[in-house]
């Protein structure tokens, strides 16, 4: 038995049952890479010891591990490996690529171009709605990302501004091993909805999943024999539309930065899901193909610094990296973009922790913590709200760089204040609950919760009805008043409306932009005033006694995420549903593909 058997699962039926023979070879050999953000070298990353998350550690009784690794050259190591062993591979990857370090940011992404074309060598990429935050840049380098990638970039949802013309393919049929295998590519759904300056005048995006069908269709009558689809929505939307249709044979989904170890496997319509979690993460699925019936065997590579089954970093992409990364190292170093100028190297010590950080959890985070205190104290405000990122690497306890701090707020917008009626935070707060706890799966589109600074509690009862899910929001310890005004620390999103800040929708007043200081300079300011910092285990945000449970990481519940949310087919009836439902119902005609 070889190396990669021990770990990859069974040869097994599209149906999730055991196929009869197993000492075969693969026909096809899938790789995903996905949601890099940026991050080039190795860093450290949370795994979690659950029944469904098994990377294959010994977690030694704990909960949770850190451990250092991920990264192009490892990536590319592994990669070349499995390529070496199997002469026809995919490689498939999915996008948030261009964004999510120092390195990204002051580079428009460019940085990344070849890292990915000289060493990854993807054959098909699908952007994310991150990479479309280069629009925000006054030179819009978007699309001049794209054309620069060697690889074939698919979307079936993605359209000119002002036209109805496609501004990639939907999908192209690649020949392996005698197979003819159908590509479908499909981005963020919802790119439109997170930030104007992401996408105004240059591109819309198209939302119904039926657009992945009618591709998959398109590319079985070009004489496609298998089927699969490529996209950056996020887990939830992706087996749900597994369900609801029927021409893609594996789906490999991103966006939520969610680890498969298990594939996800849709009987209903015979489609398995899978999702290859950030830059640690290699997702590998063998298809086969006997007597025009396809089976699988799937293992995701968690690629940890010393596991049995990560190689040595490739030298060639560690050359590669360290050019692009030496601008901003040494004594040299001055960058410039939007509210932001660095002028330090990125291994300048700017504080400790006591505790890890990281965000790899739903509710809150210490990462997002830090920063709303820090932005908060700036301004002195009543309180300070931001977006729940999920993105970036942890830190361990130790020194914290400003690396770290551009990893996880690799903005250079400028931070803001501006004050807010008690009844526009409860509406906007009951708004991202609508957003994270409702049961239709196409409604949804964060995977997050807004957080808030450390002396904000929020009170949630995610089984309650639309508009009912917000039990209390208090500030130091005293409810929120509908018609009092609070001060409230956040940022200025570009392309945004003057007055909305933080992506609240709604106008603030008496707002006030400090022009020159972005997330980074506030937490730095903070650090040196507060350090050593701890932001371990808060329980900020909770849900009501009588009001359901709702998980925060993996080992508090079922993984990948299911959330309780309202079945509203009984009417006033209450109760526990899954959030992923069986099945949903499309019209056949006078369908809008953008809504």
């Amino acid at each position: 038995m070889s190396h990669e058997t021990v770990h990859m699962s069974p040869w097994r039926q599209l149906d999730g049952s055991r196929a009869t023979e197993q000492d075969r070879e693969p026909t096809v050999v899938c790789l995903h890479v996905s949601d890099l953000h940026g991050q080039l070298v190795s860093g450290h990353h949370v795994y979690y010891d659950t029944v469904e998350s098994h990377p294959g550690f010994d977690f030694e009784g704990e909960a949770t591990r850190l451990e250092r690794g991920g990264g192009v050259p490892l990536l590319t190591a592994k990669l070349d490996e499995i390529r070496e062993a199997h002469e026809e591979t995919l490689t498939l990857m999915s996008g948030d690529t261009f964004h999510g370090t120092a390195v990204t940011t002051y580079t428009n992404g460019r940085a990344m171009l070849e890292p990915v074309n000289e060493h990854l060598c993807p054959d098909v990429y699908v952007p994310g709605n991150w990479d479309f935050s280069n629009e925000a840049a006054e030179d819009g380098v978007t699309r001049t990302l794209l054309d620069a990638l060697e690889a074939h970039v698919l979307a079936t949802n993605l359209y000119e501004w002002d036209a109805d013309e496609p501004v990639v393919d939907p999908y192209t049929i690649e020949h392996v091993n005698g197979v003819d295998v159908g590509i479908v590519g499909m981005t963020n759904v919802y790119v439109d909805r997170m930030a104007p300056a992401f996408f105004e005048g240059a591109f819309r995006f198209g939302k119904h999943p039926a657009l992945l069908e009618d591709a998959a269709r398109e590319a079985r009558e070009s004489g496609a024999d298998v089927v699969v689809a490529v996209t950056e929505i996020g887990l939830p939307w992706m087996v749900q539309a597994a369900k609801d249709i029927e021409n893609i044979d594996v789906m490999f989904s991103a966006h939520t930065h969610e680890y498969t170890h298990d594939p996800i496997i849709v009987d209903e319509t015979e489609t398995i899901v899978v999702e290859s979690g950030t830059d640690d993460g290699l997702g590998r699925v063998d298809l086969r193909l006997d007597d025009g019936e396809l089976s699988f065997r799937h293992v995701l590579y968690c690629l940890s610094e010393g596991h049995e089954y990560t190689p040595e970093p490739d030298p060639a992409a560690e050359q590669t990296v360290e050019a692009v990364r030496s601008p901003f190292f040494g004594d040299d170093v001055h960058h410039d973009l939007g509210a932001g100028t660095l002028e330090q190297p990125l291994d300048t010590v700017v504080g400790e922790t006591e505790t890890p950080l990281h965000r790899q959890s739903f509710l809150e985070s210490g990462w997002n913590l830090l920063f709303n205190d820090a932005v908060r104290a700036h301004f002195e405000t009543d309180l300070a709200v931001s977006h729940g990122f999920r993105y970036g690497p942890a830190i361990p306890a130790g020194e914290i760089t400003l690396e770290h701090l551009y990893q996880a707020f690799p903005m250079t917008a400028p931070v803001a204040r501006g004050d807010a009626y008690g009844q526009q935070l409860l509406n906007h707060m009951e708004h991202f609950l609508t957003d994270n706890f409702t049961p239709y799966v196409y409604e949804q589109e964060d995977g997050r919760v807004r957080n808030y600074s450390s002396n904000v509690e929020v009170v949630i009862d995610p089984t309650a009805k639309r508009g009912r899910r917000l039990v209390d929001l208090l500030v130091d310890g005293v409810s929120v008043d509908p018609e009092s005004r609070y001060s409230v620390a956040t940022f200025a999103r570009p392309g945004d409306p003057e007055r909305d800040l933080g992506n609240c929708g709604f106008p603030f007043r008496d707002v006030h932009v400090d022009g020159e200081v972005i997330p980074v300079d506030v937490v730095t300011e903070y650090l040196d005033a507060n350090s050593p910092i701890d932001y371990g285990d808060t329980e900020l945000v909770r849900t009501a006694d009588d009001g359901g449970s709702v998980q925060n990481t993996p080992t508090d519940g079922s993984y990948p995420y299911v959330q309780p949310g309202v079945d509203y087919t009984g009417g006033e009836a209450y109760c526990e549903t899954r959030l992923i439902p069986t099945r949903n119902d499309f019209p056949t005609t006078g369908r809008n593909p953008y809504r």
